[in-house]
């Protein structure tokens, strides 16, 4: 039996050795990015900027715990998995009014869980809609 020992010791589990493809994806895994930047969430456009203000709030919360959640499954599997965890497509959970959004994903806001006057109207406004 030969002792091997690696000439750098690393928290990988093979040894660096001489294998460029095993190298590859050692320097791939080490500078990409996490699971979570699969998930792009996009700011206002100019035509979003003049509507209601509280449906933009809305519609950012419910970007950023989606992501959260999509971030936290298998990157291949996100939109299966989330259907069978949540009951819809993430497409067509966006076709839905804010408000069901909001209590589907457990949101919890001011926004969400107090509406006050306006903020009532843009809770029953579909997350899609521009106006």
């Amino acid at each position: 039996m030969t002792d091997y020992k690696p000439e750098h010791t690393n928290m990988t589990l093979l040894a660096s050795g001489k294998s460029s493809r095993l190298q590859a994806m050692r320097q791939k895994s080490m500078h990409s990015p996490a699971a979570a930047a699969n998930v792009t969430v996009s700011g206002p456009t100019p035509a979003e900027e003049a509507t209601n203000p509280h449906w933009l709030l809305a519609r950012q919360l419910i970007d950023r715990r989606l992501a959260e959640i999509l971030a936290a499954f298998p990157p291949g599997r996100q939109r299966s998995l989330f259907k069978i965890r949540y009951g819809l497509d993430p497409d067509h959970l966006k076709q839905q009014p804010i408000r069901h959004i909001a209590k589907l994903l457990k949101i919890q806001h001011p926004l969400f869980t107090d509406p006050r006057g306006d903020q009532k109207e843009a809770l029953e406004l579909t997350y899609n809609h521009p106006a």
